[in-house]
């Protein structure tokens, strides 16, 4: 379910951390397997997408490499933001992602045009990077909505845009975890497996559903992902 879900759109790792409430994980073990599951998922969906072409090739080096960086940078240096202006934050990226759901795209980014077009790749790349090395929350959500906003990506090339992106960003933390000794390795096998089958089958779907369909599922779940982030905030 996992799998389908975070492949399909955005998810996956509410349902994989709910896990560690059944298991009684401690917290850093939990969330250390957690970016396991994740890159997994990430990893199926990434490829099942470019292979569909739905990947903004061009653009992923730059973006990978400094969301990388981003992350790294944002987690040390913003680990103290507190949760209400986190989730503030959150909300109104998100809204903003929601408005570039519905709104038409106007074509993708042409990495190839020059240097002024590569800065703006590398700078949205640190941005999404270091919000996700901040806060983390709908991660998806919010990578997909900067494609967009920035880019005019359609959905769909968006998403395995944003797969690809995140899957680098959370092996990134599963390396860091590692070393941590924060993975619990028993629970890797009996949770990877059906969660790449269930990447694999969500990107398949997404890419049967098209751009336009994924649009609304976008707002489906970036709807409701808003109103837990509003509801956290009154």
């Amino acid at each position: 379910m996992a799998g389908f879900i975070g492949s399909l759109m955005s998810g996956g790792s509410i349902v994989i951390f709910s896990v560690r409430t059944f298991l009684d994980l401690p917290v850093r073990s939990a969330v250390g397997t957690l970016k396991v599951a994740i890159a997994a998922l990430t990893l199926v969906s990434a490829a099942t997408y470019y292979r569909g072409g739905a990947v903004e090739i061009r653009a992923v080096p730059y973006l990978v490499s400094f969301s990388v960086i981003g992350a790294l940078g944002g987690s040390y240096l913003f680990s103290s933001l507190p949760a209400g202006p986190a989730g503030a934050v959150s909300l109104g990226l998100l809204l903003i992602g929601l408005y570039f759901s519905v709104r038409p795209h106007s074509g993708t980014v042409a990495v190839e045009r020059g240097g002024a077009s590569r800065a703006l790749v590398s700078a949205v790349g640190f941005i999404v990077g270091a919000y996700i090395g901040i806060l983390g929350i709908a991660s998806t959500l919010i990578v997909i909505a900067a494609l967009r906003a920035f880019f005019g990506m359609d959905m769909l090339r968006a998403n395995g845009t944003a797969k690809t992106l995140i899957f680098f960003n959370n092996l990134t933390a599963v390396i860091v975890y590692g070393f941590g000794g924060q993975i619990d390795y028993g629970l890797l096998v009996p949770v990877i497996v059906p969660v790449c089958i269930g990447a694999w089958l969500g990107a398949r779907a997404a890419m049967r559903i098209g751009s336009e369909k994924l649009r609304w599922v976008y707002l489906l779940i970036g709807s409701a992902t808003a109103l837990k982030l509003l509801s956290e905030l009154v």
